[in-house]
Parts: C-alpha cells; sequence; structure tokens
C-alpha cells in the first residue's frame, strides 16, 4: 500500500495502546538470519532485565487480634519476604542473580554497572546485531518509573528470624479425678452456704421440714436479728450464694462435656436429665438476681438448690460404685494374667467369652490342623458372622474409643449372602478400628468350599483377638 511505512524505517512505538508499550524496544531486523536471531535473543534479554518479576514489595498488614494467634496467618510475611528477595534477586529466573541490578549508586559513581540497564552491553551502538537503537522510547524516565530500585531500601536476605516460629503450648484437659475433685469441692462449699443460711433461721422453725411447710414468700432466711435485715445484708448474701453456685454449675458442666467415658455417664442420668436440672437450678438462681435478692433467699429456692447438690452427688457415688465393679470384673479375668505359652487359643476363647453378648454356650476353639472335620464346632458357631459382630460393638463400647460400630448387619442369615456381607462387615471395621488388616474368603467361609478357606478364618480370629486384646488391655 502507498500508505505503508519503509520496511528501512525504524520501528516506533504505536498510538494509544493497551497495555502501554513504553517499556518495549524493538530495532530493525537485519537480512542474515543468524544476525536477527541474536538480536532478537538479546533484546529478550534486555526486556527480562526491565521486567519485574512477578511480584511487589510487601507491604506491612495489620492482623486482627484472632488472626495475630494462627501461626499460619503469621506465615505469610515471611512467605512474601521470600517471594520478593527471589524476584529481585533473579533467582525466580533460573540466572543466579545476573540480572539483578547494582544497589551500589548509580552508574559512573565508581560502582560496577554491568547489570543496569543504562550499563548493559547491549544498549551501546553496533553492540545488537544490525539494529541500532537511536533514541529512548518516549515516556522512558528510569528514575521516576516502577524498575528504580534505588528509591527502595536495602532488601535483607531471609535470616533465622524469617523463619521464627511461635512454639503454642496447648494445655491439655483437666483428667477426670482432677474434674471429679473440683466438682465435690465445689458441691461441699455450696452445701455448706446453704447450710449455714438454714441455720440460721432455725431459731424460728425447729427443722427443715418446718421450712418447707412455710409459704414461700412470707418466711425468708434473711429474717434473722434486727441488725441483719437491712437491705445491704440481704444482697451480700445473695451475692454469696450466686457465686458458689455459679462455680458448682460451671464444674458440673465441665465435668459432664470433658468426661472420659460420657456413655457410662449417660447410663446412669442421661444427658436430657442432665441438662434440664442444670438449667432449673439456673433459673432460680435467675429469679433471685432479677429480684436483686430483696426480702433475703427464700427457703424453696434454698430447697431447690440443695436438691440439685444432692441429685450431682449420688450420680457420683453410682458412678464411683460402678468403676468399683468393673475393677473387680476386670480382676477375675483369667485371661490377663498367666503364661500362656502353647495355650494361645485358650486364652482368646476366655477373652472372647468375657464379652461375647451372645446367650448360647461358645464352643471351645480348638486348633483346625488337629480336628477330625472341617469346620470345628467354635468356627461353626461364628460362620454367619452376627456373633463376630455383636462381639465387636460390645468390645467398642468397653473400649475409650467409640467409633467404627457395626450398626447395619443380617440378622436373618437363611441366604448364603447375608451371613457373607456380615463376615465382611467385621473385616473391615477390624481393620479401620483394630488396625487388624485381615484375609480369608468370607464366601469361601459361608459355602465350605474347601479347608484352606477354613485355616485362613482361623488365622484372621487368632490375629483379631490379639490386636483387640492388646488396644483393650492397654486402655485399662
Amino acid at each position: 500500500r502507498g500508505s505503508s511505512p519503509s520496511p528501512s524505517a525504524s520501528p516506533v512505538l504505536p498510538l494509544s495502546a493497551i497495555p502501554r508499550l513504553d517499556r518495549s524496544i524493538s530495532t530493525a531486523s537485519s537480512a542474515s538470519s543468524v544476525s536477527a536471531h541474536s538480536s532478537t535473543s538479546r533484546t529478550s534479554d534486555v526486556a527480562a532485565s526491565l521486567r519485574r518479576r512477578g511480584y511487589m514489595r510487601p507491604q506491612a498488614t495489620n492482623f486482627a487480634e484472632s488472626a495475630k494467634n494462627r501461626e499460619s496467618v503469621m506465615s505469610l510475611g515471611s512467605i512474601a519476604h521470600l517471594q520478593y528477595y527471589f524476584a529481585r534477586t533473579g533467582l525466580l529466573d533460573g540466572k543466579g542473580a545476573q540480572l539483578a541490578k547494582s544497589r551500589k549508586g548509580l552508574p559512573g559513581s565508581g560502582s560496577s554497572d554491568k547489570y543496569s540497564p543504562s550499563g548493559h552491553p547491549e544498549w551501546h551502538d553496533g553492540s545488537m546485531g544490525s539494529g541500532v537503537i537511536h533514541d529512548e522510547p518516549q515516556g522512558f524516565d528510569e528514575g521516576s518509573s516502577e524498575l528504580d530500585t534505588q528509591q527502595e531500601p536495602m532488601m535483607l536476605p531471609p535470616t533465622v528470624s524469617t523463619y521464627n516460629y511461635r512454639q503454642v503450648y496447648v494445655e491439655s484437659p483437666p483428667g477426670l479425678p482432677m474434674l471429679r475433685r473440683e466438682l465435690t469441692d465445689a458441691l461441699d462449699e455450696s452445701s455448706k452456704v446453704l447450710e449455714d443460711i438454714i441455720s440460721e433461721t432455725s431459731t424460728k422453725h425447729q427443722s427443715v421440714g418446718d421450712l418447707l411447710d412455710t409459704p414461700s414468700g412470707s418466711t425468708t432466711a434473711g429474717q434473722r436479728a434486727s441488725s441483719a435485715d437491712a437491705p445491704g445484708w440481704q444482697e451480700i448474701q445473695g451475692l454469696h450464694v450466686l457465686d458458689v453456685m455459679t462455680l458448682a454449675i460451671r464444674a458440673g458442666k465441665n465435668y459432664y462435656t470433658l468426661h472420659e467415658h460420657p456413655q457410662k455417664l449417660y447410663a446412669i442420668k442421661s444427658e436430657r436429665e442432665i441438662r434440664g436440672e442444670l438449667y432449673q437450678v439456673l433459673d432460680v438462681l435467675k429469679r433471685m438476681a432479677a429480684r436483686n435478692f430483696a426480702g433475703g433467699i427464700r427457703i424453696l429456692e434454698v430447697a431447690a438448690m440443695q436438691t440439685w447438690i444432692g441429685t450431682v452427688a449420688d450420680m457420683l457415688d453410682q458412678e464411683l460404685a460402678q468403676e468399683r465393679r468393673d475393677q473387680e470384673e476386670r480382676d477375675g479375668w483369667k485371661w490377663r494374667h498367666g503364661d500362656w505359652t502353647g495355650r494361645e487359643r485358650d486364652r482368646e476363647w476366655h477373652f472372647i467369652r468375657s464379652f461375647d453378648p451372645a446367650t448360647e454356650e461358645l464352643p471351645v476353639w480348638t486348633d483346625p490342623a488337629t480336628a477330625d472335620a472341617l469346620p470345628t464346632p467354635f468356627l461353626r458357631a461364628v460362620q454367619d458372622g452376627v456373633r463376630l459382630v455383636r462381639l465387636h460393638n460390645a468390645l467398642v463400647q468397653k473400649s475409650k474409643r467409640h467409633f467404627e460400630e457395626i450398626k447395619t448387619y443380617h440378622t436373618d442369615t437363611n441366604k448364603p449372602y447375608r451371613c457373607a456381607d456380615n463376615l465382611k462387615y467385621w473385616r473391615k471395621a477390624a481393620e479401620l478400628r483394630w488396625e487388624a488388616k485381615l484375609e480369608f474368603n468370607a464366601l469361601d467361609v459361608v459355602q465350605n468350599s474347601n479347608p484352606a478357606a477354613w485355616r485362613q478364618f482361623d488365622d484372621a480370629l487368632m490375629k483379631w483377638c490379639r490386636a483387640v486384646r492388646a488396644e483393650i488391655t492397654m486402655e485399662w
């Protein structure tokens, strides 16, 4: 076209380019392919030296108080420091910081400007093949551009302080004996305060029964001597009762929520009943505080608080009694003590009998290698898998970690595939809960296909018993 520029003309920046191309530099190509390749390569190196390597200098960030306590949030500063340091030194380009700009001063100040844009060899006339840079691109002001690193302070390399992670110490939750002692002490203190209130009214009422027969609004614990009838004394007394009862409720809540075996606790009293009693005594304290303890603490309010203290103390006594019975039962298990060398199957048989919930008598476990015919009576008793599934669930309930209980299984085992499914359920639960990987063919055991399947099943039972017995014994 007639309007096209001459091929020999030097290239210029396009008008109104988006994004702006004032950082780009082009040269005229030569006729020689080798010279053109060299010119293109050197031009890309110059552009790489001028290009910011993808990261901005990290700015200070104000984190929230909750975020300052999280190690992952506080590590963000170290990550940004590393990224910016590697970008500035050229390590992200894989060139070992050879493209980094000089930090020792401006060109001509005596420092080496080998790697600065103004001192780069390719910027001199005749050094870029047949292409010659006539003018610096319009608008290119290195002193005010983003690429001017002389305006930025020295960037120190990462040090040990960059990875200074604070060791956060998390206190372990208190054990069951400590929780029980705190609850018992709080209950004793509350009971003592309430008994003092009742004893103060004993001059007018001879027994607690007479106090309970008195209308709730007519007789109070604050009606004593004239010096104790002042509203200030009643408020002090009410606040003291409120403090000790609040501490007792807090100790009770901690005991319920941090209990190591909540299922044993709920076996004595359901969770609904425990929460209901807590809400009742809290409602009594709320009504007392709402009236600003006017008229003193009423007798029915004292009786309600004493009732709650008595129910909690009774529950603790029942729990201690249950623990003593469990300990006596564990001491009576013969498989826990003695030398069982050469009688491993007898030991595992006694172990299974200790937790077997089935009512049918468990046959003696004999060695399949010495048996006349397979399956043995013991293996036939567990062939359908129902007994093994129930035994697994019973052991899970006895252990401290209640998970991987088999909740769905077949009780009607008239079909062979249902028995095989029960054995598969038991095998998978043994792997997940007791970390015992069992290998046997469930369908061959159910269909009585070959004697080798029964021997594998017997070995799997022995392996399962050893794994479960080791974990159960370690927990006690």
